[in-house]
Order: C-alpha cells, then sequence, then structure tokens
C-alpha cells in the first residue's frame, strides 16, 4: 500500500502517550512516532513508494515543491521556479542557491540529472523507475525484458531528456505533453542523492546522507529505531519544530496503539480495531483527516481464471461494500478509483459497485463460472487482515457459491509474489496520492509501465487516452479525459474498488498536529505546547 504524503506521522510529548524513556534525544522537543510496519531494510526515497519509506524520506530530504497546507496550491521548496514551455512537454527547474547535503555538497543541478538518470535505468532495478517513463529516451534504459525479470543493463546510461542546462538550472524533455509534470514534482520519491551515495549506493542504504531538515543520528541497522536529529543546514521553508524524531517500527498495529496508551510513543494511527474506541481511549489526544486514499481488491491479470470481465463484474456486485465499510470503520463505500478529495473524483463513476447478488449470479454464469478455488490472500502482521479476507470470503461464497480459501503472508512476501507474478488469488491494495491530481490515481495503477500495477494489468486504449490527458494542456479538458481512462479501468477492472477510509491518529498532550484538508493530519509539523 502506497500512501502519499498526506499521510505521513510525527509527533512529540509525555503526557497522555507522552514518550516515557524511549524519546528521540536530547532536545526539549522530542518526538517518538510508531509507525506499524515491518522494519525499513534501507532508506533510499529513489527506491521506495510506500509508505514507511515516504515517512521518513520527508524527514530526511526535501522536495523541489510541496502543496501548500493552507491553500492547496504548489509552492516551490528547493525549487526557485519550475517553468514549462508552451506545450508542456519541455520543462525547465532553477535551483535556490545554497543548499548543500547533510556531508556539506553543494546541491547542483548536476545531483538531480544524475540521480534521476540512475534511478531511470531499468538494471538499477529502482522502485520509482516507472517515474520517468514520460521521460525521452526513458526506453533506451529499459528494454523489453519478460514479465517480472529486471532489464539487463544497456549502453545507455543517460535520459536524453535530461538535460544540465547550469549548475543550478536542468530540463526535462517530456515523449509527449504533460500538463501536471509541475505537481509530480513534489514526490518525494524524485530527491537527489549526492555524488558519494550515487557512487555507491549500498554502502550508503542504511546510513542515507539527505538535504531535509533531519538527518540519522548515530548508527542504524534494521529492527532499530531510526533516530533522527534537526539538521541545522536546512535552509528550506517550514521548518519542523522538532529537536529530534524516532521512529519507532511495530509491526503489529494493534500494539503501536496500545504502546501511545502505554506512554511509550507519541503518536500513532489508530488502527481498524479500534476505530470504535479511539475517542473514549484518549479523549483530548485524538485527531482525524479528510477522507482520503482508496482500497481495492486485487485480481492477478496473469490468471487466466480471472480473464472474462463479466468474472470480475460479479465479484464486484456480489461485495456488499456498505457492510465492509462498517466493519472497517470512519469508511464509505467507494464507488470509483478515485479518492473524493481529488479534483475529478465521481460519485457515481462505477457501473459495477452496486450490490445486486441476483445480477452477479448472473454475470458469473455468462462468464462461465470460475474453475477451482478462490483464494483471497491477506497479511498477517494485520490484526485485521484475516477478518476482512474472511469478510469478503464469505460474500463471494453466500452470493457466488465459489470455493473460497485464505492464505495469511507477511505483507513483504505477499508484495514479492505479486511482483513476480506468482502469487495465486486476490490480494488488498490500496492507494494514497504522491501529489493532488487524478492522474496519480491512474497512471501508477492503470498505466502498462505503472510502477505501483499491482495487477499486472496493461491495456492499450487506456494508455492511449492517458496520454491525450497527459498532453492536454486545460486542466478542466485534462480531468475529462483521465476520466475516460477510469472508466476504461473500470470496465476491465483489475482493481475492484472496495472503501474509502477517514483517517485517525492519537497524539500526546504536548503537541497540536497541523491538519488540513489538502496534505492531511502531518504531526510531523506540529506545533508544541
Amino acid at each position: 500500500m502506497t500512501l502519499g504524503l498526506a499521510l505521513v506521522l510525527g509527533a512529540c510529548g509525555d503526557g497522555n502517550g507522552g514518550g516515557g524513556d524511549g524519546g528521540a534525544g536530547g532536545g526539549a522537543k522530542s518526538a517518538v512516532i510508531a509507525i506499524a510496519a515491518d522494519p525499513l531494510e534501507y532508506i533510499n526515497p529513489l527506491n521506495e513508494n510506500g509508505s514507511p519509506g515516504i515517512q521518513i524520506a520527508q524527514a530526511v530530504f526535501a522536495p523541489l515543491v510541496a502543496t501548500d497546507p493552507a491553500t492547496g496550491k504548489t509552492v516551490n521548496v528547493l525549487a526557485d521556479s519550475v517553468t514549462p514551455d508552451k506545450t508542456s512537454q519541455t520543462w525547465t527547474v532553477k535551483l535556490k542557491p545554497g543548499n548543500t547535503f547533510q556531508n556539506g555538497q553543494k546541491l547542483t543541478a548536476k545531483d538531480y540529472v544524475d540521480s534521476w538518470n540512475l534511478t531511470a535505468q531499468g538494471s538499477t532495478a529502482w522502485k520509482n523507475n516507472g517515474f520517468f517513463s514520460k521521460v525521452e529516451g526513458y526506453e533506451a534504459l529499459n528494454p523489453p525484458t519478460p514479465d517480472g525479470a529486471t532489464p539487463k543493463p544497456t549502453s545507455v546510461k543517460t535520459l536524453s531528456g535530461l538535460k544540465q542546462v547550469d549548475d543550478l538550472t536542468f530540463s526535462i524533455k517530456l515523449k509527449v505533453p504533460f500538463s501536471q509534470f509541475g505537481l509530480t514534482l513534489q514526490y518525494l520519491g524524485l530527491a537527489p542523492l549526492p555524488e558519494e551515495v550515487r557512487k555507491d549506493p549500498d554502502a550508503y542504504k542504511r546510513k542515507p546522507i539527505g538535504n531535509g531538515p533531519f538527518k540519522l543520528d548515530g548508527a542504524w541497522n534494521p529492527g532499530d529505531d531510526i533516530k533522527l536529529v534537526k539538521w541545522d543546514g536546512y535552509k528550506g521553508p517550514n521548518a519542523p519544530e522538532a529537536d529530534a524524531l524516532t521512529y519507532r517500527f511495530i509491526p503489529n498495529a494493534d500494539t503501536a496503539y496500545n504502546e501511545f496508551l502505554a506512554g511509550t510513543v507519541d503518536f500513532v494511527d489508530v488502527p481498524p480495531t479500534k476505530v470504535k474506541t479511539f475517542k473514549t481511549d484518549a479523549p483530548d489526544g485524538w485527531v482525524t483527516a479528510e477522507p482520503s486514499g482508496a482500497n481495492y481488491l486485487t485480481i492477478p491479470a496473469w490468471d487466466a481464471r480471472f480473464k472474462n470481465p463479466k468474472l470480475r463484474h460479479a465479484i464486484s456486485m456480489a461485495i456488499d461494500r456498505k457492510a465492509m465499510a462498517d466493519l472497517v470503520g470512519l469508511s464509505t463505500p467507494a464507488s470509483g478509483l478515485i479518492a473524493p478529495d481529488i479534483n475529478g473524483y465521481r460519485a457515481d463513476a462505477c457501473k459495477y459497485c452496486a450490490f445486486d447478488a441476483t445480477a452477479a449470479k448472473q454475470l458469473l454464469q455468462e462468464a462461465g463460472g470460475f474453475s477451482g478455488q478462490l483464494n483471497i490472500n491477506y497479511n498477517t502482521t494485520s490484526a485485521t487482515g484475516q477478518i476482512f479476507a474472511e469478510a469478503i470470503g464469505n460474500m463471494l461464497r453466500q452470493n457466488l457459491g465459489l470455493d473460497v480459501k485464505y492464505t495469511g503472508k507477511q505483507g513483504s512476501e505477499i508484495t514479492t509474489l505479486a511482483d513476480t507474478r506468482k502469487l495465486d488469488g486476490l490480494r488488498f491494495s490500496g492507494w494514497g496520492h504522491d501529489y493532488p491530481s487524478i492522474e496519480d490515481y491512474l497512471t501508477p495503477m492503470f498505466k502498462s509501465s505503472g510502477d505501483a500495477n499491482f495487477a499486472g494489468y496493461s491495456n492499450p486504449a487506456l494508455d492511449a487516452v492517458l496520454a491525450k490527458g497527459d498532453s492536454e494542456p486545460d486542466p478542466d479538458k485534462a480531468i475529462k479525459l483521465y476520466q475516460q481512462a477510469e472508466d476504461i479501468a473500470l470496465e476491465d477492472m483489475p482493481l475492484i474498488p472496495l472503501y474509502t477510509k477517514q483517517n485517525a491518529y492519537l497524539h500526546s498532550a504536548k503537541i497540536e498536529p497541523r491538519v488540513s484538508k489538502y496534505t492531511g493530519v502531518q504531526a510531523l509539523y506540529s506545533t508544541f505546547k
């Protein structure tokens, strides 16, 4: 599950959930942040598109631009200007002078160009490779490769569309015009790496050198708390108030929640099991965000048993989304693939999301039924993983007569099996935007080369409509085209929309998290009481 900047966590304090003796250093304004996930194996924003890694990246690295939490407009951070040509095909980025990395190296345009070229090479096998698929020359670095395999090294090492203009300026020529490109530059997956890290990324995967407001405090190994301290060299806008942060990874979300109640951490995401009790558990220390993101049931495109779209429609219409949303809590049934807080969202986009068991049975019959057992995979590190899987399975068993089984695995194992096209059956997935655009809900998950294409889905017709939307300079017209792409994806239905969730958090008494309808709850930018 990938979550954007709106869901980044941070906090501090010692009142209700006050940090105890597990604080983040000697600073008066310190924080202990619980992350309910398996520990990270490395810290590299160019090779990370999951929520835990992005949370660390936001503290250690700074973006070119960001969304203003007060207005929702895009504002410059490290960029001095971001300028498109008249067609929105070539973009010029000029950096603010005087910025450095945490090792003292001057931050230049070359750092962006070289870091992006490294990530764009398919043989590097970094997770944000797909971001550069719109840049001219991408194909030369990513030759055709068997599904699930890593591309071999190529003689070409640089994107032809990426050029350094001078010490503080670089340009990006896209394969086709893309009016949304300026918004994408706030993604932390585009952060530059200094030269010494680029020369040997593996040597620095556990001792990152960033350019953001915090730096690593001492040695770190997977499983350890990630301890950060304020970096005085950060010159960007809106620096957080905290002097120190500790990120504590607790795989079980209920355990993380209980750690907050015990006073050993300062900020925690409310897990699904606690949505009915969190307001009474911490009556003076909770906050909720605007509904954002989306949650899906993912159908494997590589499994021929699911090839008939009527079968996928049948599965969708056999699901009682209202009951599912009530079970999850703080949730509303989904009626499309786009989050409701995104411009271009339509409340009635999905034709096959209304619960209708009779119609679902008819569609299943027209599809020729389903062969064998239907397997639903769930994450064993989630306290509700099996509960949600069985809820969906019971609906499919009762409403379609399917023979359902369940397989529990760690989330990382499920992802690896899916990435190598070896996962048997359905799995859950979710998405939160990396930048506030309807395009970010479509390109990553539904474009043939999307870097979060959970289902392994490909449709040239959808790719073509996305390309038209990308090249349309008029924002309103572009949204109409992106909605057409959503309609194609909903007809093919590689991802079945389930629900949209309102996130809730508990925080200690000494902080006031920043809450914005544009950027969500950001405890990293809390004010200290």
